[in-house]
């Protein structure tokens, strides 16, 4: 029999290699689909709701192997303690690690927020609390609501301390913070009894101190949350606006010769013609020649000054703030801007219609097509400028300037459902009163109409009692389109006609500044927000129809 032998050292070095390929990584074997499973939290020990706890290591067991970089950021302890604690990663396994020295009859908090990823990069779905008690009975009072943003949240909780505290609560950090799921839910739990405020602002800030100059956040119509012994508090809804702060002039911007563009932070279009501007020019005050509404930016306002305006020189547009009750629509501004002897000389181009426009028409009237120029217009024109075609026939039709850089175009006879026109523009009978005209002699805007929009009707009857003058207001889904409002009646019926087809969002709000609009509240000085509710389906519209939604209920706040 041949005996095959092996030398000592080769052996060794086998086991060595086989020690080191076994023990080198702790992650899951790669292969196979994509994991988007998020994580869960499985096990915790000591369990979850302890009690006689005194400290030590906690050690939190995960369903998948974590990514160690998002461990410090996501997970925290509540309330505060003087230092945090430190935390060690171990694949599936996070410890914690308390200090002995904790205070009596406390429950604290192991929240775990959402920015806690597995090694996939799968984000947890939802925030998650673990507590622990030094005394004999655990904290068993929540307070939970929901959060509506466009924007994922969290909700800032603070337990108020003193009496200066109900209003200067937002300059420390807050003494809880819980991201909200998907869906805007938001639960805080093991509270003790007390005075509490929350707030709701976006997750990238999420426990941090509240600066409200530079913040969007939310408040409940709540001024304070009063929490008995274990009591639960639901219905703490919050919803915050899409973007900061007051509408007010941000720029100015000089174009050339007169005209001049101011620029604003939010959408002008409901208050436009009250916008209160004044120019000055050289310790004079200029008259305003024009002013209109942009085509297609609506937080953009242009404006003509008259001839004698110096170039080079200064001039500086002011607006004086415009109030609507307790409510600021604009905020007062002043810029300056500096004009100069360029000329423009470039080629006038058409800004609108965009290539593959698709122009929304009406069967019970005509909808003009609005045709918007890069530069100011001659608002005169000969009708052959303009031919319409449908199909290789000309369209009779009618225009009308709506403004230097608008021309609307309307044909005799309503347009044609899902059919391509062309409208040719010819260059040489159109003055543009700056630069050159349009650099082909014949320019042809393609487009094409859209079927027939249909309307119908919402009828709706509220069986809650009403807080007070209630408005409801829908939202389209699925375009941006004005909001539409209607103020409920006092027997609960509320009626919105003409609604274009289509799924809508519902909210219910109380109207308490009587501005029709709704009204966030304010941090500093603190006032709470409008009460409201979302209604949680989504209506559909249809044409030639009316939509009944009856039997609402509003519901209840607190249990």
């Amino acid at each position: 029999m041949n005996l095959i032998k092996f030398s000592p050292i080769l052996v060794g070095s086998f086991f060595v290699a086989l020690f080191v390929y076994s023990c080198a990584a702790i992650q899951s074997p790669s292969g196979g689909p994509k994991d988007e499973t998020p994580p869960e939290l499985i096990q915790s020990v000591p369990e979850n709701g302890a009690i006689f706890f005194s400290g030590g290591r906690v050690e939190l067991v995960f369903s998948e192997y974590l990514s160690e970089n998002s461990i410090s950021s996501a997970i925290t302890v509540m309330p505060r303690l003087k230092e945090d604690p430190e935390l060690i990663y171990k694949g599936r396994r996070v410890f914690v690690d308390f200090p002995d020295s904790l205070l009596s009859d406390q429950t604290y908090i192991i929240s775990i927020d959402r920015s806690l990823k597995d090694e996939h990069g799968v984000f947890l779905k939802q925030g998650l609390q673990v507590a622990y008690t030094t005394g004999a009975k655990i904290n068993e009072g929540s307070i939970a609501g929901t959060i509506k943003h466009i924007k994922p949240t969290s909700a800032q909780l603070w337990k108020i301390k003193s009496e200066d505290d109900l209003s200067m609560f937002y300059h420390r950090e807050p003494d809880y913070v819980l991201d909200a799921a998907d869906n805007g839910s938001y639960h805080f739990q093991y509270l003790s009894s007390g005075s509490y405020k929350v707030v709701s602002v976006e997750q990238s800030i999420s426990g941090t101190i509240i600066n409200p100059n530079h913040t969007i956040l939310g408040l409940p119509w709540e001024t304070i949350i009063q929490l008995g012994t274990d009591e639960v508090v639901i219905k703490m809804d919050m919803m915050m606006p899409e973007k900061l702060g007051t509408n007010q002039m941000t720029r100015a911007e000089w174009i050339t010769g007169t005209w001049f563009k101011l620029f604003f932070s939010q959408n002008i279009s409901g208050m436009f013609t009250l916008l209160p501007v004044q120019v000055f020019a050289e310790d004079s005050i200029l008259p305003v020649i024009d002013l209109f509404l942009d085509n297609e930016d609506q937080t953009m306002v242009h404006i003509v000054l008259p001839e004698s305006i110096s170039h080079p020189g200064l001039v500086t547009f002011a607006l004086n703030s415009i109030q609507q009750g307790e409510k600021t629509l604009l905020d007062s501004s002043k810029v300056t801007v500096r004009t100069d002897t360029t000329l423009d000389t470039t080629n006038v181009k058409i800004s609108f219609p965009v290539k593959s426009y698709v122009h929304s028409i009406e069967e019970e009237m005509i909808v003009p097509l609005k045709i918007s120029f890069s530069s100011f217009m001659e608002k005169s024109i000969i009708p052959s400028t303009l031919v319409l075609i449908q199909d290789s026939i000309s369209v009779p039709l009618i225009f009308n300037w709506i403004s230097p850089l608008t021309l609307e175009i309307i044909p005799e006879m309503n347009w044609s459902p899902k059919t391509n026109y062309q409208l040719h523009i010819h260059a040489d009978k159109l003055k543009p009163l700056y630069g050159k005209t349009l650099i082909d002699s014949v320019t042809t805007v393609s487009f094409k109409t859209s079927n027939f929009i249909r309307f119908g009707r919402l009828l709706g009857q509220i069986d809650s009692g009403l807080p007070g003058k209630v408005v409801v207001q829908v939202k389209y889904l699925e375009k941006e389109l004005k909001n539409f409002h209607a103020v409920v009646n006092s027997d609960g019926s509320f009626e919105m006609n003409r609604l274009r087809e289509g799924n809508y969002s519902l909210l219910f709000f109380q109207d308490s500044d009587g501005n029709n609009s709704y009204s966030y509240g304010n941090l500093s000085p603190y006032r709470s927000a409008e009460w409201f509710f979302a209604y949680p389906d989504t209506v559909e519209i249809r044409g030639n129809w009316d939509m009944e939604l009856t039997g609402i209920q509003f519901g209840k706040k607190s249990l």
